[in-house]
C-alpha cells in the first residue's frame, strides 16, 4: 500500500513540476528551474515535512542560505519553488 502512495506522490510531483516548467518560456530558465526543483525534491524527502507550503519553501530558502550560495542561485531556486506553491 505504501508503494502505491509513493507512486501517487511522485506522479503528483511530476504534474506540479510540469506546470511550473510550462509557465516559463525561456529554455535556459526551464533548465535552471528543472534542476532547482529536482534539488528541492531531494531536500524535501530528506526529512518529514508538513507538506508543500509557503513555509516549506521558506525553509528551503534558509537551507540554501546556510549553504552560502550566491544570491542569484538562492533567488532562482526559491523562485522555482514559489511558482509551485501558487
Amino acid at each position: 500500500m505504501t508503494d502505491l502512495i509513493a507512486i501517487q506522490k511522485i506522479a503528483g510531483w511530476e504534474k506540479l513540476k510540469t506546470l511550473v516548467l510550462d509557465s516559463v518560456s525561456s529554455p535556459i530558465t526551464k533548465r535552471v528551474y528543472n534542476m532547482a526543483l529536482d534539488e528541492f525534491l531531494g531536500w524535501f524527502q530528506e526529512a518529514p515535512r508538513p507538506g508543500f507550503t509557503k513555509a516549506t519553501v521558506s525553509a528551503w530558502r534558509v537551507s540554501l542560505e546556510d549553504r552560502r550560495l550566491g544570491s542569484s542561485s538562492i533567488v532562482g531556486d526559491s523562485q522555482a519553488g514559489r511558482r509551485g506553491c501558487r
